[in-house]
């Protein structure tokens, strides 16, 4: 395999628009590639990285077709050492065996030979172009209608060959899309932080900042999906084609839509053909039009999932985070409820049954009662919980929020006091963050406590603090520092007893059915003791943690969304065509939508996880990519959260409003929308972490 740097060289020296990207010019990067072995049958994870770079250059070298060929003509070696050589120049095109054009060839003008595919398999031929017309439109170079002449080989191809051929296919279009559109996106970031208007960077414009993050979120999603399909293929997996139509149905729903954003943020420069953006956009917009052109094996996400038992492919993890996702099941089979009511509180016999099985706290360091697990078991057991709807949220929390900042900065005092309770959960809190004036952004809050001899003076509002009336403690951020230059550097952290004269309450009712309140703090007095972390470092306390703790969030709307899609699906399979629709009905694309959705927030988990575990160990910029991750990840989650209870809705009916023991689901549809709400808002809201986003790549 050659490396990128020399992929790239070549299509940088032999594939250029507008002077060097005609179907001449195909021709002979197709020789020159095939002499440094493009062509050459070997590994899908290669043969993607090819692909990849063509798109980046939106280039219509059919590199897939290739490797597609060469893997179905197999009892043909002289035609695959022509194929190798360039000799033949070949296209893959699905079409019965009795065609005699083949009407939308990409990169037909330089195609030497078709192999005609039967979809259903069957007798597959290679047959040669007698002559091919150019078909002018979208496609640069353009498509052409090929005209063919009789078989120069012929090769029996079984039903699961063709299958896997057509998957390829379609996998091979969706990447060049993709490279493509992220092409384009990374030159409007590039464009973006040195084009200016107004007298700053347009990368400092929120509306662009948005977009952008936008982009990148379902960009990577996309890249992670395209990821798994091929790994899949690879392990020939019974799910790859399933995998494959989930990475093609996103990108069928995103690609173009980032091209497009991103040509909005080139602007005027980016129209023009001197560009590279307007031949990137024929390159993304032709490549989606094709798909059509190449039937899915298996017809649609939707009808694969209706058809069988089977659920989403379950995404790659290490094997303790699979072993944890496999006892967190068994225990929810055993413990399943309905859907949680939040007004009611953990189930403290639950609790018991988990700290039993030490649970709690278990990515603790052995000396401060854990058994150093893994993030990825933290956040297996953190969306199996969610998924089966077990009331342990506040113990779960409770781990995480307080947990972790006193295991690093706790000292032996605190960490006797408090972790044994939050490992047997017993220990509840409520997180004072949140103030009138304050929400995501913290550097704005004003709760003070001044020091008084060896004790602290609190004074300040606390708003929206769930729990707050029943909490043992409150977990509050405090300015200590009311002169400090940077205003994060005067902040404190404490664990304060919800008991302490002078903290007054007042419920309200969320949308979620908790209650939260305002807290009142009227010159509460702590002790020092009180303080975890150092003085005026509170921010530090916070974020050290912040990344695992989105993480945990997301996870847990992950599950949700999990167990809210499979209640679906079970309604659909229980009559798909009442419920859904049949084939090729709106209803059916909307499943097929969903399980896009959920699917790329456990990917991006996934990543995100294996990113911040990364960090952990204190690789090289591991810390910067998992900060991404986790607000891409929580990003995605809560958005997915809203879409997939809305369309519930909207394909069950009434009855999946209700939160009844006989509705749809027992109630979690219409619970799932409620605390959609909270999801875009938990943890700083979606604006927000687009925002971080943004900045993470540069935009300021």
């Amino acid at each position: 395999m050659l490396s990128m740097d020399e992929i790239t060289e070549l299509l940088t020296r032999q594939w250029n628009y507008p002077d060097l990207a005609d179907g001449a010019a195909l021709a002979r990067l197709w020789r020159t590639a095939a002499a440094r072995g493009w062509f050459d049958p070997g590994d899908l994870t290669d043969t993607v990285a090819l692909v990849r770079a063509t798109g980046a250059a939106a280039c219509p070298l059919p590199v897939m077709d290739g490797f597609v060929a060469a893997g179905l003509l197999t009892e043909a070696p002289e035609t695959v050492a022509r194929i190798r050589a360039a000799d033949v120049r070949i296209v893959v095109a699905p079409a019965d065996p009795a065609a005699e054009t083949i009407p939308f060839a990409e990169g037909g003008t330089a195609a030497s030979h078709v192999l005609v595919l039967p979809p259903a398999g069957g007798r597959a031929s290679v047959r040669p172009v007698e002559f091919a017309v150019p078909q002018p439109g979208l496609a640069s170079p353009a498509w052409a209608r090929l005209h063919l002449g009789g078989p120069e080989a012929v090769v029996d191809v079984g039903p699961e060959q063709a299958d896997r051929a057509l998957s390829l296919l379609r996998l091979g279009l969706t990447v060049r899309a993709m490279a493509a559109a992220r092409r384009t996106h990374d030159r409007s970031l590039a464009h973006a932080k040195v084009r200016r208007q107004f007298g700053r960077p347009i990368g400092g414009f929120g509306a662009v900042q948005q977009r952008a993050a936008t982009r990148e979120i379902e960009l990577r999603a996309g890249e992670l999906l395209i990821d798994d399909a091929v790994r899949r293929h690879g392990e020939d997996a019974p799910d790859r084609i399933l995998a494959t139509e989930l990475a093609v149905c996103h990108a069928v729903a995103v690609a173009p839509r980032i091209q497009v954003s991103a040509h909005h943020n080139l602007g005027a420069g980016g129209y023009f053909e001197e560009h590279e953006a307007p031949w990137l956009f024929r390159r993304v917009h032709a490549d989606i039009a094709l798909l059509p052109s190449c039937p899915p094996p298996l017809a649609t996400v939707a009808d694969i999932l209706l058809g069988s038992a089977a659920g989403l492919p379950a995404v790659a993890s290490t094997a303790p985070a699979a072993a944890m996702r496999e006892q967190v099941r068994a225990f929810g089979a055993e413990h399943r409820t309905d859907a949680r009511e939040f007004a009611k509180g953990d189930d403290p016999a639950l609790v018991a049954a988990m700290s039993a099985r030490k649970w709690f706290g278990m990515t603790w360091p052995t000396a401060d009662g854990g058994r150093h697990a893994t993030l990825a078991e933290q956040l297996a057991l953190q969306d199996e919980t969610a998924y089966h709807q077990l009331p342990v949220a506040h113990a779960m929390a409770a781990v995480s929020v307080v947990g972790a900042p006193v295991v690093t900065y706790g000292t032996s005092e605190q960490k006797a006091t408090y972790l044994p309770r939050i490992q047997d959960g017993t220990l509840t809190f409520c997180l004072g963050y949140s103030e009138p004036e304050a929400g995501s952004d913290l550097a704005s809050l004003t709760t003070t406590a001044i020091r008084d001899g060896d004790d602290w003076v609190i004074n300040g509002t606390k708003s929206w603090i769930a729990n707050a009336h029943t909490a043992q403690y409150i977990w509050l951020a405090v300015r200590t520092d009311v002169d400090a230059k940077l205003p994060l550097a005067g902040i404190s952290m404490f664990m304060v007893p919800m008991a302490s004269a002078g903290i007054s309450t007042e419920q309200h009712q969320a949308l979620s059915g908790q209650i939260c309140c305002t807290v009142t703090f009227d010159d509460v007095r702590v002790s020092d003791s009180a303080r975890i972390g150092p003085v005026n470092r509170g921010w530090q306390v916070i974020t050290d943690t912040l990344t695992g703790e989105r993480l945990l969030l997301a996870s847990d709307i992950a599950g949700m969304c999990r167990r809210q899609f499979d209640e679906l699906l079970a309604a659909g399979r229980a009559d798909p065509d009442r419920v859904l629709g049949p084939p090729g009905s709106a209803g059916r694309a909307r499943l097929s939508g969903m399980a896009v959705q959920v699917q790329a927030v456990n990917v991006l988990l996934a990543e995100a996880a294996e990113q911040a575990e990364r960090a952990e160990r204190a690789e090289r910029g591991a810390a910067h990519t998992a900060r991404l991750a986790a607000a891409m990840a929580g990003v995605l989650a809560a958005e997915a959260a809203e879409q997939l209870s809305r369309d519930a809705l909207e394909i069950l009916g009434p009855a999946a409003a209700l939160h009844t023991p006989d509705a749809p689901g027992a109630g979690i549809f219409e619970l799932g929308l409620r605390l959609s709400v909270l999801a875009f808002l938990g943890g700083g809201t979606n604006d927000v972490q687009r925002g971080l986003i943004a900045r993470g790549l540069g935009l300021n």
